[in-house]
Protein backbone atom coordinates (compact mmCIF):
# COMPACT_ATOMS: atom_id res chain seq x y z
CA UNK A 1 0.00 0.00 0.00
CA UNK A 2 1.60 3.29 -1.03
CA UNK A 3 1.93 5.82 1.80
CA UNK A 4 -0.99 8.27 1.98
CA UNK A 5 -3.34 5.40 0.39
CA UNK A 6 -6.34 5.49 3.22
CA UNK A 7 -6.40 1.36 4.71
CA UNK A 8 -9.37 -0.75 3.65
CA UNK A 9 -11.94 -0.93 6.26
CA UNK A 10 -14.10 -4.31 6.77
CA UNK A 11 -16.86 -4.27 8.14
CA UNK A 12 -18.74 -6.97 10.79
CA UNK A 13 -21.85 -7.29 11.81
CA UNK A 14 -22.31 -7.35 15.50
CA UNK A 15 -24.84 -8.64 17.64
CA UNK A 16 -28.15 -6.70 16.83
CA UNK A 17 -26.92 -5.62 13.56
CA UNK A 18 -29.10 -5.72 10.65
CA UNK A 19 -28.40 -7.31 6.64
CA UNK A 20 -29.19 -5.17 4.19
CA UNK A 21 -32.96 -5.51 2.60
CA UNK A 22 -31.40 -7.48 -0.58
CA UNK A 23 -29.04 -10.43 1.40
CA UNK A 24 -29.49 -13.37 -0.03
CA UNK A 25 -30.61 -15.06 3.49
CA UNK A 26 -33.26 -12.28 3.82
CA UNK A 27 -34.72 -13.05 0.37
CA UNK A 28 -34.43 -16.81 1.23
CA UNK A 29 -36.57 -16.73 4.42
CA UNK A 30 -39.11 -14.50 2.67
CA UNK A 31 -39.82 -17.08 -0.17
CA UNK A 32 -39.81 -19.79 2.35
CA UNK A 33 -42.29 -17.53 4.82
CA UNK A 34 -44.78 -17.01 1.07
CA UNK A 35 -44.65 -20.86 0.35
CA UNK A 36 -45.60 -21.54 4.13
CA UNK A 37 -48.72 -19.17 4.51
CA UNK A 38 -49.88 -19.95 1.35
CA UNK A 39 -49.85 -23.67 2.10
CA UNK A 40 -50.64 -23.93 5.29
CA UNK A 41 -52.14 -20.47 6.31
CA UNK A 42 -50.65 -17.37 8.54
CA UNK A 43 -51.01 -19.89 12.00
CA UNK A 44 -48.44 -22.01 10.48
CA UNK A 45 -46.25 -18.91 9.65
CA UNK A 46 -43.75 -19.58 13.03
CA UNK A 47 -40.01 -18.06 13.26
CA UNK A 48 -39.17 -22.16 13.74
CA UNK A 49 -41.13 -23.13 10.36
CA UNK A 50 -39.51 -20.55 8.63
CA UNK A 51 -36.31 -20.76 9.03
CA UNK A 52 -36.22 -25.08 9.30
CA UNK A 53 -37.98 -24.19 5.35
CA UNK A 54 -34.95 -21.95 4.43
CA UNK A 55 -32.45 -24.28 5.61
CA UNK A 56 -30.98 -21.99 8.26
CA UNK A 57 -30.44 -21.61 12.23
CA UNK A 58 -33.62 -19.93 14.29
CA UNK A 59 -31.26 -17.39 15.37
CA UNK A 60 -30.39 -16.40 11.45
CA UNK A 61 -33.75 -15.07 11.64
CA UNK A 62 -33.33 -11.98 13.60
CA UNK A 63 -30.40 -10.90 11.83
CA UNK A 64 -33.04 -10.23 9.49
CA UNK A 65 -36.30 -9.02 11.03
CA UNK A 66 -37.32 -8.23 14.66
CA UNK A 67 -40.43 -10.09 14.81
CA UNK A 68 -42.52 -12.36 12.42
CA UNK A 69 -44.61 -9.12 12.30
CA UNK A 70 -42.02 -7.63 10.97
CA UNK A 71 -41.69 -10.55 8.50
CA UNK A 72 -45.12 -10.41 7.13
CA UNK A 73 -45.12 -6.88 6.47
CA UNK A 74 -42.16 -6.92 4.83
CA UNK A 75 -43.93 -9.85 2.77
CA UNK A 76 -46.80 -7.34 2.02
CA UNK A 77 -44.48 -4.40 0.93
CA UNK A 78 -42.63 -6.72 -1.55
CA UNK A 79 -45.70 -8.53 -2.78
CA UNK A 80 -47.14 -5.07 -3.85
CA UNK A 81 -43.39 -3.24 -4.54
CA UNK A 82 -43.58 -5.53 -7.20
CA UNK A 83 -46.95 -5.77 -8.47
CA UNK A 84 -47.21 -1.92 -9.32
CA UNK A 85 -43.93 -1.68 -10.61
CA UNK A 86 -44.81 -3.88 -13.12
CA UNK A 87 -48.25 -2.61 -13.77
CA UNK A 88 -46.21 0.57 -13.90
CA UNK A 89 -43.92 -0.48 -16.49
CA UNK A 90 -46.55 -2.67 -18.31
CA UNK A 91 -48.05 0.52 -18.99
CA UNK A 92 -46.14 2.67 -19.15
CA UNK A 93 -46.36 3.39 -22.87
CA UNK A 94 -49.78 4.04 -23.17
CA UNK A 95 -51.16 7.61 -22.75
CA UNK A 96 -52.46 8.67 -19.51
CA UNK A 97 -56.36 8.78 -19.24
CA UNK A 98 -59.31 6.26 -18.76
CA UNK A 99 -57.89 3.45 -20.79
CA UNK A 100 -54.94 3.42 -18.97
CA UNK A 101 -56.57 3.70 -15.64
CA UNK A 102 -58.59 0.40 -16.56
CA UNK A 103 -54.98 -1.07 -17.84
CA UNK A 104 -53.54 -0.48 -14.51
CA UNK A 105 -56.98 -1.58 -12.71
CA UNK A 106 -56.78 -5.06 -14.76
CA UNK A 107 -52.99 -4.93 -14.01
CA UNK A 108 -53.38 -5.46 -10.70
CA UNK A 109 -56.50 -7.80 -10.59
CA UNK A 110 -54.13 -9.99 -13.17
CA UNK A 111 -51.21 -10.02 -10.37
CA UNK A 112 -53.58 -10.98 -7.80
CA UNK A 113 -54.33 -13.76 -9.47
CA UNK A 114 -50.75 -14.68 -10.22
CA UNK A 115 -50.02 -15.49 -6.88
CA UNK A 116 -53.40 -16.31 -5.04
CA UNK A 117 -51.94 -17.77 -1.90
CA UNK A 118 -49.56 -14.95 -1.35
CA UNK A 119 -52.67 -12.63 -1.29
CA UNK A 120 -54.83 -14.53 0.56
CA UNK A 121 -52.51 -14.61 3.36
CA UNK A 122 -51.82 -11.04 3.29
CA UNK A 123 -55.45 -10.58 3.35
CA UNK A 124 -55.80 -12.44 6.77
CA UNK A 125 -52.59 -10.58 8.00
CA UNK A 126 -54.87 -7.36 7.73
CA UNK A 127 -55.99 -7.76 11.24
CA UNK A 128 -52.25 -6.79 12.29
CA UNK A 129 -52.29 -2.51 13.08
CA UNK A 130 -48.77 -2.80 11.31
CA UNK A 131 -50.41 -4.73 8.25
CA UNK A 132 -53.23 -2.41 8.17
CA UNK A 133 -51.16 0.57 8.30
CA UNK A 134 -49.61 -0.55 4.98
CA UNK A 135 -52.68 -1.47 3.28
CA UNK A 136 -53.83 2.17 3.98
CA UNK A 137 -50.31 3.51 2.62
CA UNK A 138 -50.98 1.03 -0.62
CA UNK A 139 -54.42 2.24 -1.26
CA UNK A 140 -53.76 5.71 -1.02
CA UNK A 141 -50.84 5.50 -3.63
CA UNK A 142 -52.75 3.53 -5.78
CA UNK A 143 -55.99 6.35 -5.66
CA UNK A 144 -53.03 8.93 -6.37
CA UNK A 145 -52.26 7.09 -9.63
CA UNK A 146 -55.86 6.66 -10.68
CA UNK A 147 -56.87 9.83 -9.98
CA UNK A 148 -54.09 11.30 -12.14
CA UNK A 149 -55.24 9.31 -15.22
CA UNK A 150 -58.99 11.05 -14.36
CA UNK A 151 -58.48 14.26 -14.35
CA UNK A 152 -60.26 16.33 -16.73
CA UNK A 153 -62.84 13.19 -17.47
CA UNK A 154 -64.57 13.88 -13.55
CA UNK A 155 -65.18 16.66 -11.63
CA UNK A 156 -63.83 14.67 -8.63
CA UNK A 157 -61.11 12.71 -9.66
CA UNK A 158 -59.65 12.28 -6.19
CA UNK A 159 -63.09 10.97 -5.19
CA UNK A 160 -64.04 8.72 -7.95
CA UNK A 161 -60.38 7.28 -7.67
CA UNK A 162 -60.94 5.90 -3.63
CA UNK A 163 -64.22 3.93 -5.23
CA UNK A 164 -62.45 2.64 -8.08
CA UNK A 165 -59.73 1.52 -5.52
CA UNK A 166 -62.11 0.11 -3.09
CA UNK A 167 -64.51 -1.70 -6.02
CA UNK A 168 -60.89 -3.25 -7.71
CA UNK A 169 -59.91 -4.47 -3.84
CA UNK A 170 -63.52 -5.93 -3.68
CA UNK A 171 -63.58 -7.62 -7.04
CA UNK A 172 -59.77 -9.00 -6.28
CA UNK A 173 -61.30 -10.43 -2.61
CA UNK A 174 -64.28 -12.21 -5.02
CA UNK A 175 -61.86 -13.58 -7.70
CA UNK A 176 -59.70 -14.94 -4.86
CA UNK A 177 -62.83 -16.81 -3.41
CA UNK A 178 -64.52 -17.91 -6.37
CA UNK A 179 -60.32 -19.05 -7.54
CA UNK A 180 -60.94 -17.97 -10.97
CA UNK A 181 -61.25 -14.65 -13.08
CA UNK A 182 -64.98 -13.40 -12.83
CA UNK A 183 -65.25 -11.31 -15.84
CA UNK A 184 -68.73 -10.31 -15.35
CA UNK A 185 -67.33 -8.45 -12.22
CA UNK A 186 -64.76 -6.88 -13.90
CA UNK A 187 -66.57 -5.10 -16.49
CA UNK A 188 -68.81 -3.97 -14.40
CA UNK A 189 -65.91 -2.38 -12.29
CA UNK A 190 -64.42 -1.13 -15.81
CA UNK A 191 -68.05 0.46 -16.74
CA UNK A 192 -67.27 2.85 -14.04
CA UNK A 193 -64.13 4.85 -14.96
CA UNK A 194 -65.26 7.85 -16.87
CA UNK A 195 -64.72 7.59 -19.97
CA UNK A 196 -65.62 11.20 -21.71
CA UNK A 197 -64.49 14.48 -20.72
CA UNK A 198 -67.47 16.99 -19.70
CA UNK A 199 -69.17 19.30 -21.67
CA UNK A 200 -67.85 22.59 -21.46
CA UNK A 201 -70.69 24.85 -20.21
Amino acid sequence: MDRGETPLTVQRRGPGSRAGGDHPTRLELLDAAAAIAGDRGIEALTVAAVTNSAGHAKGTFYVHFDDRTELLTELHRRFHDTLFESIRHSTAGMTAGPERAAARIEGFLDGCRDQPTVRAMLLEAQSLPEIAELVRRRNDEAAADLSSELRGFTPHPKETARLLVSATIEVAMQELSAGRRLQRLRSALLDLIPKKKPAQA
